[in-house]
């Protein structure tokens, strides 16, 4: 039913449509304007209008201004003695009035050298000896020899009785002659008197009797 009730209305409007064709009438649709692709103002503007562009504008250089004239020479005034320019350095100095000439001796031409006095026969030439230190106990002493007679010391000197040097029989004694001896042949390569503290140097010849410590 519903659908019938459609095509009327559809129908009746198609009618309508073509009697209104046929009775000459039509719809009038008021024209629009014609598009115009222009920005701006629809007059021209002349050229002469148009600002100039915005251009950084510079002041020019300024002159270079004149140097003045040079300034004439002064005149040196008449008695005035010229500045004295001293030379880099200091001066030498000169001899001393009534300084004596060195002494030259006669007929060598050259000063005289001076003389070293020999050494008075039997004496001993100074030197430095490595010798055990007092201070320690006497077990330090005691490895530290047993060490410098294993490392090249020569303790035969010490060893026995009638050794010459022997006598006295302490410690002390005998640790002093291997350190000494050790020392002494070894300190061109880099030995020291150390001995971990068992040892010192002294400046005064430790030998007696028939004892002598050596010294190279």
């Amino acid at each position: 039913m519903v659908i019938i009730i459609k095509r009327y209305i559809l129908l009746a409007l198609i009618l309508s449509i073509q009697c209104g064709g046929a009775n000459g009438t039509s719809r009038e649709y008021s024209p629009l304007p014609p598009f115009k692709d222009v920005v701006g103002p629809s007059t021209p503007v002349a050229a002469d209008d148009v600002p100039p562009p915005p251009y950084c504008v510079y002041p020019p250089p300024p002159t270079k201004p004149a140097l003045p004239a040079p300034l004439p020479p002064t005149p040196a005034s008449p008695g005035d003695s010229p500045p004295s320019i001293a030379p880099a350095g200091n001066p030498p100095t000169p001899a001393q009035a009534g300084a004596p000439p060195p002494s030259i001796a006669p007929g060598t031409g050259s000063p005289p050298t001076a003389t070293t006095t020999p050494p008075a026969p039997g004496a001993r030439e100074a030197g430095v000896w490595c010798v055990a230190n007092p201070t320690v106990a006497s077990a330090v002493a005691q490895t530290a020899m047993d060490y410098a007679c294993a490392s090249g010391a020569d303790c035969d000197m010490v060893a026995a009785p009638g050794a010459p040097c022997f006598l006295p029989d302490t410690l002390m004694a005998h640790a002093s002659y291997a350190f000494n001896s050790y020392w002494q042949r070894t300190k061109v390569a880099g030995g020291t008197c150390d001995f971990a503290g068992a040892a010192m140097l002294i400046t005064k010849d430790p030998s007696y009797d028939g004892c002598r410590y050596v010294y190279m």
